[in-house]
């Protein structure tokens, strides 16, 4: 594809996307006065992005001049994303060597042991600013051949073509009301707020609005070019850059449009996008990186094997281990039931609880209240988790439609363009809306 023809179609469909909606994916909903309430305190917080966007379109038409899949050959695009993944993960190293030698109050030649790990440190961010515009583009190009080859392109060409750009750590703040699970607002911040000022600002929201509020990290946003945060994991990385293109493609085209509609609708658009994220993410490493497939799961036992391997009976059973997915959505389950219910108060109790017992098992949550539900229960596409029954509902259904659709281009086009709970039931039970 010629330097000028990628700009033109960038071009374009950038005009289309900021016709339709900025930012997308529900990052920043439609104006309402709870979310207005909500800004007189995030304002000064807020993430600039028009600002970004500019930003990010000038850096990819500079990519689309260097054309690294013409002058590199497969195995050398291959090894240079590795290459990459691999400097990631000792920066992610040195960074945490360094904080740990400066921590240490007994080092003796700590400032000596600190300079080398700084002059290593510099080396390698230098390398990484170096590499990151060739490897978006081959991962981008990547992705792009992936989608066409599953049929989702339009003369073969994808409307729109995969575009991201990586970025550090970034948080959203995420609110709900206090009497019911539902996002009021969510809210892209700016990078480098320190713990005090994340608790300060949600305590704020809290305190005056009478709102639940969350400040939480988040894997990518679906701007186009999409946000996507630095990973040296490949296999998030490709998925997290495929659920956000997923979110773009949607968007203009109307379940994306109606995103925002009602929290069904945003439970639907997430678990499309991480479904069809799972397929995306298999298909580029079938193509592309083989030795990162996981393997095929061995066959189940037969009952006479079974029979021959039966666990002496003096033999206390194992105690079953702490099943994080489903404690949560049992958590999740008891809140919904409290809050229709008009309890509040015990609602929150609950969930401090239940959180201490999560913490006891070795996960940390900082915070659990409605916000925590609000963002994380709009993930339904594996069982469990932080989804409501009636997301669960609706993820077990999306999971059957695909598992049931004769390809990923027909299971991706029938739900597109649909954008009422009434569509969704009739593509769920044909005899629906008989």
């Amino acid at each position: 594809m010629s330097r000028l023809l990628v700009v033109q179609r960038s071009l374009i469909i950038l005009l289309v996307l900021l016709l339709l909606v900025l930012p997308l994916s529900g990052s920043n909903g439609d104006p309402s006065l709870e979310q207005e309430q909500v800004r007189a305190y995030s304002r000064i917080y807020e993430f600039d992005y028009v600002s970004w966007t500019v930003s990010a379109w000038a850096s990819k038409i500079i990519q689309a001049s260097l054309n690294a899949e013409r002058y590199l050959t497969d195995q050398d695009q291959h090894d240079l994303v590795l290459d990459y993944l691999e400097s990631s993960r000792q920066r992610i190293q040195l960074e945490a060597e360094l904080s740990n030698l400066l921590a240490d109050p007994a080092g003796g030649n700590r400032e000596e042991q600190a300079s080398q790990v700084r002059k290593r440190l510099e080396e390698i961010i230098l390398l990484l600013e170096d590499l990151a515009p060739y490897v978006e583009q081959i991962l981008q190009n990547q992705i792009n051949i992936t989608l066409v080859e599953l049929g989702i392109s339009v003369g073969g060409q994808l409307i729109p073509p995969v575009l991201y750009r990586s970025e550090p750590n970034s948080m959203a703040l995420i609110v709900s009301p206090r009497t019911e699970i539902r996002q009021a607002a969510n809210l892209l911040l700016i990078r480098g707020l320190d713990l005090d000022q994340v608790i300060a600002l949600e305590a704020a929201i809290e305190e005056n609005l009478d709102l639940s509020a969350l400040v939480v990290g988040v894997g990518g946003v679906g701007l186009y070019p999409s946000m996507i945060i630095e990973s040296p994991n490949l296999d998030w990385l490709v998925h997290v850059i495929s659920h956000e293109w997923t979110h773009n493609y949607l968007t203009i085209r109307p379940l994306g449009a109606f995103y925002n509609a009602s929290p069904e609708l945003t439970t639907i658009n997430e678990t499309v996008a991480d479904l069809s994220a799972d397929d995306i993410q298999r298909r580029v490493f079938e193509l592309f990186y083989p030795e990162f497939l996981a393997p095929e799961p061995e066959s189940l036992p037969s009952e006479l094997e079974e029979a021959t391997h039966q666990e002496p009976e003096s033999s206390p059973p194992d105690p079953p281990p702490f099943d994080f997915r489903e404690q949560m959505h049992l958590t999740r389950l008891e809140v919904d039931r409290l809050l229709e219910e008009g309890k509040v108060l015990e609602a929150e109790a609950y969930m401090e609880l239940r959180r201490d017992y999560f913490w006891e098992n070795g996960y940390q949550i900082r915070k659990l209240n409605q916000a925590y539900f609000a963002f994380h229960g709009s993930y339904a596409a594996d069982p469990g988790g932080a989804t409501g029954q009636q997301g669960a509902d609706f993820g077990a259904l999306l999971r059957e439609l695909k598992a049931n659709s004769p390809s990923y281009q027909d299971f991706i086009r029938q739900v597109a363009w649909k954008w009422r709970l009434a569509q969704f039931q009739e593509l769920f039970d044909p005899q629906h809306g008989k």
